[in-house]
């Protein structure tokens, strides 16, 4: 039931074969003690009985809105379908095989009044369906809530790498649409570029450091559980990157150092990994290449030339050797 003295918070579920935890998952969602929600489930044409599990909870709650994909895209494709269909003035993702605490929402929009924040994450418990373990992840993180001008670019990236996962947040969707931050198509894992970007335009990110989300590992279709897919993914996610950031014109020498920092070690880290034909190796560690001698004017005046002439010799080596150039280079 709609209450209008709250915003109306945006719950993003993307869903492919997840019928051993949807039910769970959507159970956790619809508990939320927070009053003003919609949930929005994409399925990725599922083989399993996910979509039946969908349409049953469709029919029992109004504030539930589902759309069937013809046939299976990726993650990123339907997270980016998911933003499209949100209404509400925050989203949250929640992955399928996951579950949240019913503070989740009502804990989050309150930290976000409280203080502003564009973005608040909070922490996560640990559970292991393979082990049958629940345990609060207790790594450290930053205290995200320093991230007010003028912190600097680096800073951000920094932070953004220390903190990947695109679930465990409330963001404003004013500010996804502003800075047209979005997911890249069809690249594994997708969240590199959004984490990114989201970190470099919110003015404020706030760390809640309460256990609201549980995160389940040892889902045989989760896509982190492929390693050689992930480094493969997180390559094309940064060529993609470097040439997206040209075009937004931040400033800072040092970030750009960082980001190019940040292609040469995914270029390293693939040579790891056998891949099938149809993984274009070769062509994407070479447009790696292309985008760092693009990438590297912006850098300061040593680094700039470093990168050049390290890019003059990429494009005279066999697409074989790439992989140690980058070796080289550090």
């Amino acid at each position: 039931m709609t209450d209008f003295k709250f915003p109306l918070i945006s719950v993003l579920v993307p869903v492919y074969n997840a019928e051993p935890f949807l039910v769970m998952c959507l159970d956790s969602i619809f508990a939320q003690t927070y009053p003003n929600f919609e949930v929005v489930c994409i399925d990725d044409a599922s083989a399993d009985k996910s979509a039946d599990i969908l349409e049953q909870y469709a029919r029992k709650h109004p504030r539930m809105k589902l759309l069937k994909l013809p046939a299976h895209q990726s993650v990123a494709v339907v997270r980016n379908l998911l933003l499209q269909e949100a209404a509400g003035e925050y989203i949250a993702f929640i992955d399928a095989d996951d579950s949240v605490h019913p503070e989740y929402l009502a804990h989050l929009y309150q930290a976000a009044q409280n203080t502003g924040a564009d973005v608040v994450r909070c922490l996560y418990q640990l559970q292991d369906i393979r082990k049958n373990t629940l345990v609060p992840c207790e790594k450290k993180y930053k205290e995200f809530s320093h991230l007010l001008p003028p912190s600097t670019s680096l800073e951000r990236l920094q932070a953004a790498l220390d903190d990947s996962q695109v679930w465990l947040k409330l963001i404003k969707t004013s500010l996804l649409k502003e800075h047209k931050i979005g997911f890249i198509p069809h690249v594994l894992p997708e969240d590199i570029s959004f984490e990114i970007l989201l970190y470099q335009y919110s003015k404020k990110i706030v760390f809640l450091p309460e256990h609201l989300y549980v995160y389940r590992v040892g889902n045989a279709n989760s896509v982190s559980s492929n390693r050689s897919l992930c480094a493969y993914g997180t390559l094309e996610a940064m060529v993609f990157l470097c040439g997206d950031l040209v075009q937004r014109h931040l400033v800072e020498k040092a970030f750009y150092e960082k980001i190019i920092g940040l292609t040469l070690h995914a270029v390293r880290r693939i040579r790891k990994y056998s891949f099938a034909p149809e993984y274009a190796v070769s062509k994407i560690c070479r447009e790696a290449f292309n985008q760092i001698e693009k990438f590297a004017r912006y850098c300061g005046p040593v680094k700039k030339y470093k990168y050049q002439f390290m890019c003059q010799i990429a494009r005279h080596l066999k697409d074989s050797h790439l992989s140690y150039l980058a070796c080289i280079v550090r």
